[in-house]
């Protein structure tokens, strides 16, 4: 299995990430699979997974927003 996501990039960012989902909700990253893509973030004490193709965009420790579909390998996130 291949990676989905570009495992270097996204660990260079100053953590904790928070990722931003469609309709604005905001929620700490716990982890991220790179070769799935999926994730957990914490939602308020709870682990949840979620998918990263339903991130908007993440926010590093200094504030700094990304574009979430910088962090893909290539350009079909199906």
């Amino acid at each position: 299995m291949t990676d989905k996501l570009k495992m270097d990039a996204i660990n260079a960012l100053p953590h904790p990430l928070y990722a931003r989902f469609c309709g604005g909700d905001e929620w700490p990253v716990h982890d991220i699979d790179v070769q799935t893509g999926l994730m957990r973030i914490d939602v308020v004490g709870r682990l949840q997974i979620k998918h990263f193709a339903d991130v908007t965009d993440l926010k590093d420790a200094d504030g700094d927003q990304h574009d979430a579909d910088d962090f893909w390998l290539d350009e079909d996130i199906s």
